[in-house]
């Protein structure tokens, strides 16, 4: 059997992924797959703020800089991605790690913070779960934590509809 060079099987891929209608599926069109992405955010810096406040007060220390900076760069590259079917979770500087939910998986979304988060805008959404790898995810320090918990229960409430799946407490 001839397989097609590397450059055309992406080539067909891409196609395929830009015309979906082309897709040999037996799910119907639109309702499982992830079309959108409609929020992400990074992690606040606020959330190292007292790391930051021991880095400054021992500065002729090296080792507190050294690690003020490593929380900088983990912080900046810790992410969050909310699409049509999941709860997507960046992290890491180097390695990335990616932690997803599954939308329809969602049991309950609460919402908190430190004073910090409060001053600043920002806050904490804590997302229970049915997964079993992670059950809790804590979305930390992203602005207008209200505005995104409602975001994520309307995204989960459509999820599920689409799906046909109903919550069941036991």
């Amino acid at each position: 059997m001839n397989t097609p060079p590397p450059e055309t099987h992406a080539a067909l891929m891409q196609d395929n992924m830009a015309h979906p209608s082309r897709h040999d599926s037996d799910e119907p069109l639109g309702e499982t797959r992830e079309r959108q992405e409609h929020w992400s955010a990074s992690e606040g810096q606020v959330a190292n703020g007292h790391v930051y406040l021991l880095a400054i007060l021992t500065c002729w220390l090296v080792f507190p800089v050294f690690y003020a900076f490593y929380r900088y760069l983990k912080t900046a590259n810790h992410r969050y991605i909310l699409t049509d079917q999941r709860l997507v979770e960046e992290t890491g500087i180097f390695v990335k790690n990616v932690e997803s939910v599954e939308l329809y998986r969602v049991k309950d979304l609460s919402v908190s913070g430190t004073l910090a988060q409060t001053v600043f805008g920002r806050g904490r959404v804590i997302v229970q779960s049915t997964d079993t790898t992670s059950p809790t995810l804590l979305i930390n320090a992203v602005p207008d934590p209200i505005a995104v918990s409602h975001l994520v229960r309307e995204t989960v409430e459509r999820c599920r509809a689409a799906r046909g799946v109903r919550a069941f407490d036991f």
